[in-house]
C-alpha cells in the first residue's frame, strides 16, 4: 500500500470535502454516529461560566454547527474557526453571519499555519483524525502552546484501541452504520474515506502526546463505539 505524505493526505481530504461531498449538513448524521450528542457534550464540558468573555478556537469548524452552539451558549465569547474546505467555510459564514465581529473564519490547513493568537478554549469535532500521525502529534503541541493559562482542549473524534480484535469489531460496526445510512456512489465515497484516508489514533497514544506536550488533568469523558470525547487542561 502506498503511504501518503502530509501534502498528499491533505490533498485527498480536501478533495473529499470540497468536491465529492455535495452537502455535508445533509449527511453528517449519516456518517458520524451520535453527531449532535458529541457537539452538545463538548459545549457542556467547556469549563468556564456561561457569561465569561472567552476566546475559542474551533479546529475544523466545518459548516459551523459546533460554533453556533458555542456562540449561543456563551454569549460573550469570541470564536475563530479554521477549515481548509472553501465549501465548508462558505456555509459556516452564512450560518454564523448574525454574530458579526464575534466570529472570525479562516480558510486554511490548521496543520500548516500558526494560530492567530492564544485562546481559553480550543475545540475540535470529528476532524483531527483526517491528519496523519505525525501531523496529529505536532498539532497537539501547537494547541498546548496556543492556550492561555488554565485553558482547555476538548476533542471529539474517531479513535482506535490497542486491541486488534476490538478494532475489527469497531470497524465492522462503522461499516454497517454507513451501509444503513448511505447508498450507491455516496456509500463508496465514505467507505473509501473512512478506511483508506482517515488516520484515527489509539486513544492512549493521543493521551501520551498530550502528556508530552504538557497537558494536565487529561480525561476521556465520553465513549461510544469508535468515537470518544476527551479533554486536557493547561
Amino acid at each position: 500500500m502506498t503511504m501518503l505524505n502530509s501534502d498528499g493526505q491533505a490533498k485527498k481530504i480536501k478533495n473529499h470535502f470540497n468536491s465529492e461531498i455535495v452537502d455535508y449538513d445533509a449527511c453528517c448524521d449519516k456518517v458520524v454516529p451520535m453527531n449532535d450528542e458529541i457537539h452538545n457534550i463538548i459545549v457542556d464540558s467547556i469549563p468556564f461560566d456561561k457569561k465569561s468573555r472567552i476566546k475559542v478556537l474551533d479546529l475544523g469548524v466545518g459548516t459551523g454547527l459546533g460554533a453556533l452552539k458555542i456562540l449561543n451558549e456563551f454569549p460573550n465569547s469570541q470564536l475563530t474557526g479554521i477549515d481548509f474546505s472553501s465549501k465548508m467555510i462558505s456555509r459556516a459564514r452564512e450560518r454564523l453571519r448574525l454574530f458579526g465581529n464575534r466570529i472570525k473564519l479562516i480558510e486554511a490547513d490548521f496543520n500548516k499555519i500558526d494560530f492567530p493568537e492564544k485562546y481559553d478554549v480550543i475545540v475540535s469535532v470529528v476532524t483531527i483524525h483526517n491528519s496523519n500521525k505525525t501531523d496529529q502529534k505536532k498539532l497537539i503541541g501547537k494547541i498546548f502552546n496556543h492556550l492561555n493559562g488554565n485553558g482547555c482542549f476538548l476533542n471529539g473524534d474517531f479513535t482506535k484501541t490497542k486491541l486488534e480484535f476490538l478494532n475489527k469489531k469497531l470497524d465492522q460496526f462503522y461499516k454497517e452504520y454507513l451501509k444503513n445510512n448511505l447508498r450507491g456512489e455516496e456509500l463508496k465515497i465514505w467507505l473509501r474515506h473512512a478506511f483508506k484516508e482517515d488516520k484515527p489514533l489509539v486513544l492512549e497514544d493521543q493521551f501520551l502526546c498530550m502528556k508530552e506536550a504538557g497537558f494536565r488533568e487529561i480525561e476521556c469523558i465520553w465513549r461510544y463505539q469508535n468515537l470518544a470525547i476527551y479533554y486536557g487542561m493547561k
